[in-house]
């Protein structure tokens, strides 16, 4: 079936499978690099990097959050999401809570000592540093399953 319109003299002629394709390839390129800040208990955060468009994103907002968690797994090929991260204060509190949606992590903490824990199929990797005197803290944990 095809659809004639006329808009402001141009002659447009569509049929359902242009239409189609017009409409996948633009929502393919606005959803590539959708990457969302997040906030938890007011502490700002985002994740993502499971491909190219992601990570660049990634790497674009990287200079707004002080702490960066690289996550990865010698049992998978490709990058992991799925992981729980919490972090946590020198007192022990929660900061934050959340799974990971990619292997990079960012997260909008002030200075200070933080426990960080990461867990992946029934493993969990701990980290304590300090963030105070530094400007970002990169912090790697590789899982063997």
């Amino acid at each position: 079936m095809r659809i004639r319109r006329t808009l402001k003299g141009f002659d447009l002629k569509f049929n359902k499978i242009t239409a189609v394709l017009i409409c996948f390839l633009f929502s393919s390129f606005s959803f590539a690099a959708e990457i969302e800040i997040l906030k938890y208990r007011g502490v700002q955060y985002v994740s993502g990097g499971m491909n190219d468009a992601e990570r660049k994103r990634m790497d674009d907002l990287a200079s707004r959050f002080p702490m960066h968690l690289v996550l990865t797994s010698t049992a998978v090929d490709g990058p992991i999401a799925g992981v729980l991260v919490t972090v946590k204060d020198l007192a022990g509190n929660v900061v934050l809570e959340s799974e990971s949606r990619g292997p990079l992590f960012f997260v909008e903490v002030v200075g200070g000592r933080y426990t960080v824990e990461a867990s992946y199929n029934g493993q969990t990797l701990t980290e304590t540093k300090d963030l105070t005197g530094r400007r970002y803290l990169r912090l790697r944990f590789k899982f063997t399953q």
